[in-house]
């Protein structure tokens, strides 16, 4: 059983934040949204191996995906964090008003954030933005010399737009990202990166939940409200849930790229 509770932000106390705050408060919650969405589709899209390879190679194609879009909004994250927020007045007003779990998930990600880190070089790279010609090529070069990616260099198209895959495209940007952190084993690459984008999300979650919460007890404080307004009695186990590439199109629908 799930409780979904609700928790009103009366809009004069929203009035009373000065623009800047009002602005992080959002933007915070907005990141958090974020964050959490792509962390579900990640597990969603991981949690069973199709039984055909094709099916296989396009469906690691689309958790791949998936994972970078999850560096990239973890990156912006921490920029919103450390530019909007501990760069400004409310930064030194606020960072020491933290919980102890905020405080510690802010010295991770500071330490994290703070070297040559993996997801700032794959952001910075690939993750989030069309790579540049130079990467482009040099995931070219290294695709095309991987002997085990012979027979991959192939399109999986379908009647609809939607159920195909430019699968050589991905792959050499794949390689583009194994170049770019030094890894030449793809398997050893994805559970580096899984592991850096997981040990990262835990972190930022923290310190996003910290953060709003130094916030709601400035202006709401004790006057706040909550109630639960629904119990979800059907929910799926998270390690249930499986997000397929193939899915069934409406016949003759445009929209969903149908032929």
């Amino acid at each position: 059983m799930i409780d979904v509770i609700r928790v009103p932000l009366p809009k004069d106390r929203l009035r009373a934040m000065s623009k800047e705050e009002r602005a992080l408060f959002f933007l915070l919650g907005y990141a958090a949204n974020q964050i959490i969405l792509f962390q579900r589709l990640v597990i969603f899209s991981t949690n069973k191996t199709p039984s055909m390879e094709a099916e296989q190679k396009i469906s690691g194609a689309q958790s791949q995906m998936l994972a970078r879009f999850s560096i990239g909004i973890l990156h912006e994250t921490w920029k919103l964090i450390s530019s909007r927020f501990l760069a400004s007045p409310m930064g030194k007003e606020f960072a020491p008003k933290l919980s102890p779990a905020g405080q510690a998930a802010l010295a991770e990600l500071k330490k994290h954030f703070g070297g040559s880190n993996l997801l700032s070089k794959l952001r910075n790279n690939v993750a989030f933005h069309h790579p540049y010609e130079s990467d482009m090529d040099a995931g070219f070069e290294a695709a095309i010399n991987d002997k085990n990616w012979d027979n991959d260099w192939n399109w999986y198209f379908s009647t609809a737009t939607w159920n195909s895959l430019y699968f050589a495209s991905d792959f050499v940007v794949l390689h583009g990202i194994l170049t770019s952190i030094g890894e030449t084993n793809l398997v050893e690459a994805q559970k580096k990166i899984m592991d850096e984008v997981n040990k990262v999300s835990r972190h930022m979650m923290v310190l996003l939940y910290a953060l709003t919460e130094a916030f709601l007890a400035k202006y709401f404080g004790p006057e706040m409200t909550a109630e639960v307004i629904a119990k979800i009695a059907d929910a799926p186990g998270a390690f249930d849930v499986w997000l397929p590439f193939y899915v069934e199109i409406p016949p003759d629908d445009p929209a969903l790229g149908a032929a």
